[in-house]
């Protein structure tokens, strides 16, 4: 919104973040600060230098030529709970701003309400103020005041003398600042689930290092493609922190995994993940692997299958996805972007597949751990592990 003479309306962007405000004193000042450092940065990779100012439980932008490209912007930064264009006002002429104001604030709609937040000692209650404030906007728009359904909601923050004043929120991803807990490996296959499940580690302030196990079948490398894609997306949600992208060639353990295992194909598979992803995360200082299993959502993803692959793991095995289902993950992808890239037909070098082309007919759904230390007495799994770690491929330069 410009004023007449073509003037910047707006004065800047208001951020607010929300589980960050429930911390203790220090872990909240210590997230803030990481916030602070996040946005900044956001921007300056657009080049764009901006103040980034706190007030009390707010985050203040300020120095935006292009109000809704800001926008845009923060709304992925995590920890960012909402942001706002705002104008600043001071408290005692918030009713004159009101009266100048009130027809652009509500340009081309029919019904308003007022709503105030407000902290501070004051002589009048946030009540006392949305009816003030309401009573000058309808006398002087002409608009109806319509508290259940409006159409434009006016929001008015004071603190102490300040008054700040927007009339749009746009959503941003809450939870935590990426860099506010520690690094996670997450196990990403280029499919629906798993760059869902590593958004929401992002989400948690968990820096990501992705790792996409390769087996190829054709040559002609679009699951690389795919993963990349999906990979390229992410990084863009990956603000703040470095992202990590690695690939490895694991086609060799499952050519011999698939030759002796049958229906245990997939519980070795992932096994043998798991050990070359608590590998990589001794590399990068990672806390713990990231994978996008749910209960049950295949054959091999039941729960006697799950405590059987986590035994080969050194890390704690987190799965963000664990109660969703199939129609959850898919929202979740067309919200974060990763759904179309995700969704790219995959081809075995002369036709598309589906799916692994490792997986058994019947695999099996209640793995017992001395068939499974049997079978993997039969392959060198160290000497496999090996292997993986050789092919190594730091993919960080492709984003």
């Amino acid at each position: 919104m410009n004023s007449a003479d073509g003037e910047k309306f707006w004065d800047g962007i208001l951020a607010a973040y929300g589980e960050i405000a429930l911390k203790s004193d220090r872990v909240r000042g210590r997230f803030v600060s990481k916030l602070k450092s996040n946005i900044r940065e956001a921007f300056a990779a657009r080049g764009l230098d901006v103040r980034v100012r706190h007030r009390w439980s707010r985050i203040l932008v300020d120095g935006l030529d292009d109000i809704d490209l800001g926008c845009r912007v923060a709304s992925r930064i995590f920890g960012l709970k909402y942001i706002a264009p705002y104008r600043y006002v001071g408290l005692n002429d918030l009713e004159s701003f009101m009266r100048d104001n009130a027809s652009k604030l509500l340009d081309g709609v029919e019904s308003f309400a007022v709503r105030v937040r407000r902290t501070g000692m004051h002589s009048f209650t946030s009540r006392d103020l949305e009816r003030s404030v309401g009573g000058i906007v309808k006398e002087v728009s002409g608009i109806r005041v319509d508290l259940d359904n409006p159409d434009r909601t006016i929001y008015v923050e004071v603190h102490d003398s300040e008054c700040y004043v927007y009339t749009d929120r746009v959503e941003a991803p809450g939870g935590l600042p990426l860099g506010a807990s520690s690094r996670v490996v997450s196990l990403v296959s280029g499919g629906i689930d798993s760059p869902v499940a590593t958004w929401l580690m992002m989400k948690r302030g968990c820096p990501v290092t992705m790792l996409f196990a390769y087996f190829p079948f054709g040559g002609d490398e679009s699951d690389l493609r795919r993963f990349l894609a999906v990979a390229r997306i992410l990084r863009d949600w990956h603000i703040g922190e470095e992202i990590r992208v690695y690939s490895y060639r694991h086609d060799n353990a499952l050519k011999e995994i698939r030759r002796l295992a049958d229906g245990y194909t997939c519980v070795l598979c992932r096994r043998m993940m798991y050990r070359v992803a608590c590998r990589v995360a001794e590399m990068e200082g990672a806390k713990a692997i990231v994978t996008g299993e749910n209960l049950a959502q295949v054959a091999s993803q039941t729960l006697d299958n799950l405590y059987v692959v986590d035994e080969a793991s050194t890390l704690p095995v987190l799965r963000p996805l664990i109660g969703f289902e199939k129609e959850d993950s898919v929202r979740m992808a067309r919200m974060i972007g990763t759904y179309e890239a995700s969704t790219m037909p995959v081809s075995s070098g002369c036709r598309p597949i589906k799916g692994c082309w490792a997986r058994p007919r019947k695999p099996t759904t209640r793995a017992i751990f001395d068939r499974v230390r049997e079978l993997e007495s039969m392959i060198d799994v160290d000497r496999l592990v090996g292997e993986a770690l050789s092919s190594l491929r730091d993919l960080s330069n492709l984003l």
